[in-house]
């Protein structure tokens, strides 16, 4: 969803002096390195005229002598690119198109979790870790989370969990994922990230499965069983030789924390290394915003807030807020309350406005159902009065 100030227009009507913010397919699907693009160059057209039909211009960055001349185009012209202009909702009550690629993505989660699962099966049959058939499809990957974040975190809101091992393994490997891209991570690194997530827990094939699905809280001969898949995912990692030394420390040290309280060498600030604090507070996030054995799951809000009290006490104050802008502070899947009592579910979090999020209406202020699908847009006069205290899956 393209933000209202920008202009729709034909890759035919493309000039010098225009900035490109938004594409009609994802960026990923060009040779431009980057989102946004100031058009200084005639190849630049070229390229963008053989990748897209469409593009979105921001005038605000745009070079004025090439905005008049955007300025001539018609309303047929721009009708045909901008199907906005016909529709009948509210500006601020838009259909929720941010959810759109939800089967897509489905499908990339399914296809990604069997993947895990057959790794853990193998690795527990074997005592072995067969890493090539997730580094094969380690790229698709970060590629629909960083094309589809919003629809991805919808899916892991409110999916079915088959395996829990294996979704929570995903699940931290999404949030590694944004958080990555939040600190300005390159794609070998947001590799990484993706990969020493998905076989953070892969020591625990080394527990019996009934001490994993105990229903109740474990007791300390129990819990001394399980921080023991620390040392056995590590000697499983490093039968790789080509494993890279950072995907190794996330393993080693993802239940470190900064005050040494961790796990299981009690490391301590620094010691802990980069990637093994963005695991650790990844990790923590999915596992309380996920139904356990032993308690319920909590809202992504209430996630965040827990994770902000742990602040330079157990996580690094600097990445849990950075963590914070990644996931917005009403993540996607966050039942909200708005201000005129109205109730709704975050589905887009905007990284330039962490505390506005688009969010899809459920019920209006009355209680009454909404019965067409509306999306209450940045921009709008409600605001958000609260986050209610369950996540949306639980609704």
């Amino acid at each position: 969803m393209a933000a209202k100030h920008l202009i729709p227009v034909h890759c035919e009507q493309l000039e010098h002096g225009m900035y490109v913010a938004e594409l009609d397919r994802s960026w990923l699907h060009t040779p431009f390195e980057v989102r946004g693009l100031l058009i200084t160059q005639r190849e630049q057209i070229d390229v963008l005229r053989r990748c897209c039909e469409y593009v979105y211009v921001d005038p605000n960055r745009s070079d004025s002598i090439a905005m008049q001349d955007l300025a001539a185009l018609s309303e047929d012209e721009a009708s045909i690119v901008d199907s906005r202009s016909a529709d009948s909702n509210p500006p601020d009550q838009r259909p929720a198109d941010a959810l759109l690629p939800l089967n897509g993505c489905r499908e990339f989660l399914e296809e990604a979790t069997e993947q895990i699962a057959a790794t853990v099966r193998e690795a527990r049959r074997t005592n072995r870790l067969a890493i090539e058939p997730i580094n094969r499809t380690l790229d698709g990957f970060v590629d629909h989370v960083l094309e589809w974040p919003d629809a991805v975190q919808w899916l892991l809101a409110t999916e079915p969990a088959h395996g829990r091992l294996n979704r929570r393994s995903i699940g931290t490997a999404v949030f590694s994922i944004l958080f990555g891209r939040q600190l300005g991570f390159d794609r070998d690194a947001l590799r990484e990230l993706a990969l020493g997530a998905l076989i953070l827990d892969i020591g625990k094939t080394s527990v019996p499965i009934t001490i994993l699905s105990k229903p109740k809280r474990l007791n300390s001969v129990e819990r001394s069983f399980v921080r023991r898949h620390v040392d056995t995912g590590v000697a499983l990692v490093r039968l790789n030789a080509r494993m890279e030394r950072r995907v190794i420390d996330m393993v080693a040290s993802h239940h470190e924390r900064l005050d040494g309280s961790g796990y299981p060498h009690r490391m301590a600030g620094t010691e802990i290394p980069l990637y093994a604090r963005i695991a650790g507070i990844a990790d923590t996030y999915d596992a309380m915003t996920q139904n356990r054995d032993y308690a319920n799951a909590r809202s992504g809000h209430a996630a965040l807030r827990y994770l902000n009290s742990c602040r330079d006490v157990k996580f690094d104050a600097a990445l849990v807020d950075e963590f914070i802008h990644a996931v917005g502070v009403y993540p996607v899947g966050t039942n909200v309350e708005l201000e005129d009592g109205s109730i709704g579910t975050v589905c887009r979090h905007r990284r330039d406005e962490p505390k506005r999020p688009d969010v899809l209406l459920l019920r209006d202020s009355a209680g009454r159902t909404q019965k067409a699908m509306s999306i209450m847009e940045y921009g709008s006069d409600k605001r958000i009065r609260r986050a209610l205290p369950t996540p949306l899956a639980a609704h």
